[in-house]
Parts: C-alpha cells; sequence; structure tokens
C-alpha cells in the first residue's frame, strides 16, 4: 500500500508539473487548447501548423499531448488524430494513434534534465510531422530516423557505442556497471584507438550509459541478443 502511495503522489506530481505547462504551450501554439477528459485531466488538442525551413507553412496536423506517466524524464504522449499519418509501423504511429517519436533509451538521454511540454513541440513533435511530409514527397526521411523495434534499438547503441561490434557493446556494458574499468585518464587518447582524448570520446559512451540506467540496457540487450 505504501509503494502505491508513493506512485499515486509522483504521478499526482508529474501531472501539476505538465498542467502548470500548458498555459506557455497554446500562447506559442494559439492553435492548441486545453481540454479536459471526463475525469478532468488536462490536455492539449487542436491543429499543429508545420513550417519549412524557409518558416512556410507546409502542412496541419490535428493532435492532442497528454501527460505521460514518468514526464518530465519522459516526453509526453503524442497522439496524431485526424488520420493524415496510417497506422504502421513504417509511419512510426501506433493503432491507439500515438507516435513514436523515437527509441526508449534515446528519448531517457534527451529528457535527462527533464523536458517542457513547449519544447517538446518545438523540437521533437514538430520534427516528426515534417519529417514524415518530407518522407511522403520524396520517398525517405530528411532528418534520418530509427528503424522500427529491435532494429531501431541496435541502430541507437551503434551509434552510442561508435561502433557495430556488438561484444564490444557487452564489454562497454561491463565497464559501466560491472566495476571493470577502464584504465584512461580524461585527457588520455582514448582506448578505442580513435585519437580523441577519452573524455571526448568513450567517456561520454559510458556517462549516457549511465544515464540511461542498466535495467534498460539490460533490457534492450534481451531484445537484440535473445
Amino acid at each position: 500500500m505504501l509503494l502505491e502511495s508513493q506512485n499515486h503522489i509522483v504521478l499526482q506530481r508529474n501531472y501539476i508539473l505538465f498542467n502548470e505547462q500548458l498555459q506557455d504551450a497554446i500562447k506559442k501554439y494559439p492553435n492548441l487548447k486545453i481540454h479536459q477528459d471526463n475525469v478532468g485531466i488536462s490536455y492539449l488538442k487542436g491543429i499543429l501548423d508545420i513550417p519549412n525551413d524557409l518558416h512556410e507553412i507546409v502542412g496541419h496536423f490535428l493532435v492532442e499531448v497528454r501527460c505521460s506517466e514518468k514526464f518530465p524524464f519522459r516526453f509526453p504522449i503524442l497522439f496524431e488524430t485526424g488520420g493524415e499519418i496510417p497506422t504502421h509501423a513504417d509511419s512510426h504511429k501506433y493503432k491507439d494513434t500515438s507516435c513514436c517519436i523515437t527509441v526508449l533509451c534515446d528519448e531517457i538521454l534527451k529528457c535527462k534534465n527533464g523536458i517542457i511540454v513547449p519544447l517538446f513541440i518545438e523540437k521533437y513533435a514538430i520534427p516528426y510531422f515534417a519529417n514524415y511530409i518530407y518522407k511522403k514527397q520524396t520517398g525517405e526521411y530528411k532528418n534520418g530516423e530509427y528503424a522500427h523495434g529491435v532494429r531501431g534499438i541496435c541502430q541507437f547503441y551503434e551509434a552510442l557505442m561508435k561502433t557495430d561490434d556488438r561484444d564490444l557493446w557487452i564489454q562497454y556494458y561491463k565497464n559501466a556497471f560491472r566495476n571493470l574499468k577502464v584504465e584512461c585518464e580524461r585527457n588520455d587518447p582514448c582506448f578505442c584507438g580513435s585519437g580523441d582524448k577519452f573524455k571526448q570520446c568513450h567517456l561520454e559512451v559510458f556517462n549516457n550509459l549511465w544515464q540511461i540506467g542498466e535495467i534498460q540496457i539490460r533490457n534492450d540487450f534481451n531484445l537484440i541478443f535473445k
């Protein structure tokens, strides 16, 4: 009962923080309005205009933005409710109309210092839709994308670890979480042979692994290596 009570308090705090940011969001995006569901939970709903690089509006999407359980250390939940984007993996949209913006491990890093609703819309929601528009016009994503499912998780770790050698992923995981220290000072050349200083190369890798957390990485690796 105590754990349930503590979780409820955390969820309340997360929602209060989310709710406090909605006014700033609608000031910046006036076509979005604050709505309440049938139990009084506030969320954003309306039309999100999508500009191109010249600030010309090139698309409009009917969206909802709702609080997630771990906000602000996870993204709010973005829904595309107008049916413009098909609900299948290639379009990164689920059957419940929620949008898959990135893989969870990447989301954790992007939210490591917390995120606010207006910034989420600017930095992640609008580029998600802009990328879809570009792909619809050209057949490919302008800003790149992670593949859906396990392949997307692999792509993330390939970039994070700076290698596609999965044996090295496991070694770096052990270095980060199993006290197998790398004998390398911050200003020494990195042990990987890149020529960069350790602090600018694989120290950053380990810092990111610590931020993602052992449990999440272990879950990801279980999917990758099964």
